[in-house]
């Protein structure tokens, strides 16, 4: 199983940055008024390379890969968990800082997981279709038990794609209903975090 590791790293950058308006789902990108506007040709290869470069720490927090072989950077306040219960009174890595020089020195930490969304799946047809008619109460009851069927349905299958677990997401209060499906690691290893005093500043 390949490794994920955490960096714990904050890039600082002086100029201004300028962005565009909106906000779109992978499934879902304006390919055409990017080709028009800015004449590229966004393609579901290059998509689908930026959406497995992103990866979800399961406490809250998001990080891009920035190697093949699995490093990962996110803010120090992301992996903050990992250093604190990998320090001790005599090896505080909090206040001191870690960096592991080489693949040995890395540090598991325990409880890390990782997940990577390798997939998305529109199940709105099957939600509406169990609601159809039914009223307020009973459709909520009812859409409730349906995403979760189809989501525990999605997780046991073996044919998904890559993926280890499966989450239902509602989108655009209850316009549209996905499975998500996530390739999920649990061998997460702190490679390098500043000292919490420079991270703070």
């Amino acid at each position: 199983m390949k490794r994920f590791l955490i960096a714990g790293l904050v890039l600082v950058t002086g100029g201004a940055v300028l962005a565009d308006e909106g906000m779109w789902t992978f499934d879902n990108f304006p390919r055409a008024t990017v080709k028009q506007k800015y004449g590229v040709d966004i393609n579901d290869a290059w998509l689908n390379r930026v959406q497995r470069s992103i990866t979800r720490l399961e406490g809250g927090c998001t990080g891009s890969f920035a190697s093949p072989d699995g490093l990962m950077l996110t803010n120090h306040h992301c992996a903050m968990a990992c250093v604190s219960e990998l320090s001790s009174a005599s090896d505080n890595l909090v206040e001191n800082g870690f960096n592991a020089n080489a693949r040995a020195g890395e540090r598991k930490c325990p409880g890390g997981l990782v997940s990577v969304l390798v997939g998305i799946e529109d199940i709105t047809a099957q939600v509406n279709a169990a609601t159809a008619g039914l009223a307020d109460a009973k459709a909520n009851e009812v859409r409730k038990q349906t995403l979760s069927r189809l989501e525990s349905a999605c997780s046991a299958s073996k044919n998904k794609g890559g993926a280890s677990a499966c989450e239902s997401v509602t989108m655009y209060q209850g316009g549209q209903y996905f499975l998500y499906k996530y390739k999920r690691y649990d061998d997460v290893r702190l490679v390098f975090a500043p000292e919490q005093a420079i991270a703070a500043f």
